[in-house]
């Protein structure tokens, strides 16, 4: 069987049979819930990422308007 082909038919074969779930996952609820200051700071850590360039940029619109 030519290479296209074998890699045809192990593309339909994954997808009948998908075998065991990846370990790792588990659904349900949380074994270790987040306390409040680890939310806190990954909700800042959010922010500061997406907010951040936007502030840096809005402050020093001035300085981008100078012409040199």
């Amino acid at each position: 069987m030519p290479l296209v082909g074998r890699f045809a038919a192990s593309l339909l074969r994954s997808a009948v049979r998908p075998g065991p779930a990846p370990r790792g996952f588990i659904s349900g609820p949380p074994q270790h819930p987040l306390g409040t200051a680890e939310t806190v700071v990954g909700m800042l850590a959010m922010f500061v990422t997406c907010l951040g360039p936007a502030a840096w940029v809005l402050s020093h619109l001035e300085d981008y308007k100078k012409r040199e």
